[in-house]
């Protein structure tokens, strides 16, 4: 594990350790491994303008005659499924295949184009270390991979079933594809520390009221050696202790809806879960009721939300914890764990094709 320090803050000298999260295989074991036969979803009364747009973005003649035959497409409700030939998605650009899913992203049914498996490009190579996985496999995912900001996006598993040797391998993809970037975060103490200036930060705003003063704790282990190292873990409020790098529980969350990103940071200073954060109009109330926008430097517990540039609307929120790292759950499903992420690596997933804005919030009156 390669670690990095951070330059020092209000928050003291942490040390980032990168690791990847890997998803529990009773989780994947419920998600089906493959399509029978992958197609693009597209609403019936928009087929013939997407399929112009897609010529725009580059999609060859012959391709397009392949999908308007009747034996490449069905219909399923208000949705007609073009069925694309196996080498011509293999073979497709990079840069058109993005031009291609973004246009797809905006229908629903194509939920592999629209949450996509992310993997930043400095990331690639090291991505796949420490797997067994074969390397014509990750030369076919980088093959069929395309940009998305500043990440390769990879929608087409379907696809790279077609290449792979049987269902244990096909697991092993998923679960390498399902990985989730996060660090652990250590604060170092040493003689020279400024144990009340650090206390304060992790102490500071609402975690008044839910958090106790760190500074005899910092003390203590301050004065029980040269330099100490703390997780950060212990200086998070009870729930974000609890939560951090594990995985939704389904026999918890068996009925309603499941916690999300609004839902965790909502949630962060609270002792008791508040259910009714589940639900999105109460959440954007709660927000524009008991909080109030701040612009960076940002503090322990300000609330990072991103917002669409067209309608305004919340489409993803995170904690900022320090050295602009922050707390979240990237996604509102079984797969996304709550981790540590760096805050370039949230925006690289979230922020793309200009299409938001970072707000943030602190509550009212601290």
């Amino acid at each position: 594990m390669i670690s990095r320090e951070s330059s020092k803050g209000p928050w003291g000298r942490l040390q980032h350790f990168p690791f990847f999260l890997e998803c529990p295989a009773v989780h994947l074991s419920k998600f089906h491994l493959c399509e029978p036969r992958p197609g693009w979803s597209v609403d019936i009364s928009e087929a013939e303008k997407v399929l112009t747009r897609l010529a725009q973005c580059g999609l060859s003649g012959d391709f397009l005659e392949w999908i308007k035959k009747p034996g490449n497409q069905t219909t399923r409700g208000d949705q007609i499924i073009y069925f694309p030939p196996e080498e011509g998605v293999l073979n497709l650009a990079p840069e058109i295949r993005s031009a291609i899913y973004r246009e797809l992203s905006r229908f629903p049914a194509n939920e592999n184009i629209v949450g996509p498996y992310l993997i930043p490009k400095d990331q690639f190579n090291t991505w796949f270390d420490n797997t067994t996985l074969r390397p014509e496999l990750i030369n076919l995912i980088k093959q069929m991979s395309y940009p998305r900001g500043d990440a390769l996006a990879f929608s087409d598993q379907s696809f790279l079933s077609r290449f792979l040797t049987g269902e244990a391998e096909a697991r092993e993809v998923l679960s390498i594809l399902t990985r989730t970037p996060a660090l652990m975060l250590q604060l170092i103490l040493d003689k020279k520390s400024k144990i009340n200036d650090i206390a304060s930060y992790w102490s500071t705003g609402e975690a008044r009221r839910t958090l106790p003063n760190f500074a005899p704790f910092l003390k203590s282990l301050q004065g029980a050696g040269e330099t100490e190292m703390l997780d950060v873990v212990h200086l998070l409020p009870p729930l974000p202790r609890k939560l951090l790098y594990t995985y939704l529980d389904p026999i918890c969350f068996g009925e309603g809806e499941v916690p999300d990103c609004h839902w965790s940071s909502l949630n962060f200073f609270k002792s008791t879960e508040e259910p009714y954060f589940l639900h999105s109009h109460f959440a954007t109330t709660v927000v524009l009721e008991r909080y109030q926008p701040v612009k960076p430097p940002y503090r322990f517990g300000d609330i990072l939300t991103f917002l669409d540039n067209a309608d305004g609307n919340a489409f993803h929120s995170c904690v900022y914890i320090a050295d602009e790292v922050v707390f979240t759950k990237n996604g509102r499903n079984i797969l996304s764990p709550w981790v540590f992420q760096s805050l370039a690596y949230v925006k690289m997933t979230f922020l793309y094709h200009n299409n938001g804005r970072i707000v943030g919030y602190r509550s009212k009156g601290l």
